[in-house]
């Protein structure tokens, strides 16, 4: 099983790599061609890491949010921050959703959760379907945008609008959602004959006021990420209007987020690419060159933030470790006044 589940691994990481050779040469036949238009601008390079710091500021945020509103185990948040970073630094070499339904749950036991991965995949589903609706929605306003052509300032505006009521339509639907995630949950652990942990309850998981701070949080972070990418792009000098990146960036992301290839390898690549052809902003080698720049750099960012948290995330582990057994030892002394 053990071989099947590796040769399974190999064979998705052999087609993502076949596919992002397929969709390079198809766009740039010369890679010369692509390396002519490589400007680096260090500035921009620093902005874009900045722009990937904070969208997992603030994806971190929104993770402890739902685990804890959900009756996950309180952890501090360093642990969550580089627990996502390195996660996604896995998810490019094996499978992002692997890594998004069971690698961060994973982590959270690591550092000291009580609560089971079943918990943890009902957040991360929760958490997934919202990163999949505001794509989705944000695509048909790139296809409206696309046909209409309003002026830069009306796309602009048009575009915030439709993020904050992303985030408000969170706070109606997250609610609803979250209670049937662990009414499933609750159902499922009945059939194994476990006890869902405490705090699993389905009768009140998630308040509207939660759901909306998700909401927000949701919107923060694909606007920090839609800069991310602008910025990646700019720094290889490939300067792009914030109406094209706008409209490009919801199909990258659903083409990211649905790829079944190591972190979307090949399939994201071809999301872009179609997206900037639809969009006849660029010439094919440019695209070329956004694909694989946004690939290596997003890969580089991730990496390094990962081993810069490190030694936080494993201060504050350390440090909640020491209060939970100290907590644990006053109760018990406690339970041992109380007998005698």
């Amino acid at each position: 099983m053990a071989t099947r589940r590796k040769l399974l691994a190999a064979g998705k990481f052999a087609l993502g790599v076949a596919l992002l050779i397929v969709v390079v040469r198809w766009l740039a036949p010369d890679l010369g061609a692509v390396l002519e238009r490589v400007r680096l601008d260090p500035a921009l390079l620093v902005v874009g890491f900045l722009c990937t710091f904070a969208a997992s500021v603030v994806t971190s945020a929104r993770w402890k949010l739902m685990v804890e509103a959900m009756g996950g185990t309180r952890l501090p948040y360093p642990i969550y921050l580089h627990a996502l970073v390195f996660t996604r630094v896995l998810g490019q070499f094996t499978s992002t959703l692997a890594m998004d339904l069971v690698g961060r749950g994973l982590a959270l036991r690591t550092a000291g959760s009580d609560r089971g991965l079943g918990h943890a995949m009902t957040q991360a589903i929760l958490e997934r379907i919202f990163d999949l609706l505001l794509p989705g929605v944000l695509l048909i306003w790139a296809i409206v945008t696309r046909a209409l052509a309003p002026a830069p300032w009306v796309a602009a505006l048009s575009h915030t609008l439709v993020c904050l009521a992303f985030a408000g339509l969170a706070a109606v639907i997250l609610w609803p959602l979250a209670r049937l995630g662990l009414a499933v949950y609750r159902w499922i652990a009945s059939r194994r004959r476990r006890p869902a942990p405490p705090g699993a309850d389905a009768d009140a998981p998630i308040t509207r006021r939660v759901a909306a701070q998700v909401g927000l949080l949701s919107a923060a972070r694909y606007l920090l990420v839609l800069g991310q990418f602008w910025a990646i792009a700019a720094a290889i000098g490939v300067p792009l209007p914030f109406t094209t990146i706008a409209s490009a960036t919801p199909l990258g992301q659903l083409a990211g987020i649905i790829g079944i290839t190591p972190g979307a390898l090949g399939i994201q690549e071809a999301g872009w690419a179609g997206a900037f052809t639809w969009l006849q902003a660029l010439d094919a080698p440019t695209i070329g060159l956004f694909v694989l720049g946004q690939r290596a750099l997003v890969l580089a960012n991730f990496s390094i933030l990962s081993l810069v948290l490190y030694p936080w995330a494993r201060a504050a582990g350390r440090r909640s470790a020491a209060q939970s057994a100290a907590q644990s030892a006053a109760q018990s002394e406690a339970v041992s006044e109380d007998r005698a």
